[in-house]
């Protein structure tokens, strides 16, 4: 034995995961280009709501994986003054928002040497979490899933950070660490029901899909507008209490393939 921890390697759906003998790693990123206020771009938006949306699809990631986010690095592909000052303030705030402390555990770079016409911007984030406390592949036959917040995207909808219709970073990471909760899963561009169907494999069991009225299931979920949980339907009125005006939709019941 040396003194040096010893990792392995692993990917899991969209994350990397670097596992030791007492910690866990959690490596999740996400990219954004075309999407800002500069001539070039193809969709209008200000720069803190570009880089709020860029920031929280991997955050939610490395939350849903049961880690705790350490480090945000912001790769920005645009000049430091005027255009990344207001990102890296949204990216230092929602460090602040989830107990990172804004200067050491913010890092990146910005684009000085060349002119930009459009924005581009990459997000990676580091978590951790004690060796055995990720929540991955942990649900149960008999669980319900339960989605939490609301499938949005542009431009049907105006995303704008703070939508009462989506769970905050910090209300999902009340939800994550919730005992009753079994696994998360942020939604994506596929939908709900694709995601549950990722859920429910993850654990080698099977999604039975629930009527939503007034929820589309394959409706894209644009930057994680919505988290799906799986949970006992007992301990439902938990999450409710995260906010009370935050939409819980139950949208799938859990069950193993060999039941009749």
């Amino acid at each position: 034995m040396t003194g040096r921890e010893q990792w392995s390697v692993r990917r899991f759906r969209d994350l990397v995961v670097m596992s030791g003998e007492r910690s866990d790693i959690v490596i999740a990123c996400d990219s954004v280009g075309g999407i800002g206020a500069k001539p070039g771009d193809s969709f209008a938006a200000s720069a803190e709501v570009v880089t709020h949306f860029a920031a929280r699809v991997p955050l939610l990631e490395v939350i849903a994986a049961g880690a705790r986010p350490q480090v945000i690095v912001d790769t920005l592909s645009v000049e430091k003054d005027p255009t990344a000052i207001p990102m890296i303030a949204e990216i230092r705030r929602l460090a602040a928002e989830l107990g990172i402390d804004p200067e050491d555990g913010v890092t990146g770079s910005t684009e000085d040497n060349v002119p930009t016409g459009a924005t581009g911007l990459g997000v990676t984030i580091i978590g951790t979490a004690p060796r055995g406390g990720l929540r991955l592949g942990r649900s149960l036959a008999g669980d319900v899933v339960a989605c939490l917040g609301l499938p949005l995207s542009a431009p049907e909808d105006v995303l704008r950070p703070g939508d009462p219709r989506m769970p905050t970073l910090a209300e999902a990471l009340r939800a994550s660490d919730l005992p009753a909760t079994h696994e998360m899963l942020p939604v994506g561009s596929r939908g709900v029901a694709y995601e549950a169907a990722q859920l429910a494999g993850s654990s080698g069991l099977l999604a039975r899909m629930r009527a939503t009225p007034g929820m589309d299931p394959t409706r894209t979920a644009g930057p994680s507008t919505c988290v799906l949980l799986s949970l006992r339907e007992a301990d439902l009125p938990e999450l409710r209490r995260i906010r009370p005006d935050l939409p819980v939709t139950v949208v799938a019941d859990l069950y193993d393939s060999n039941e009749q």
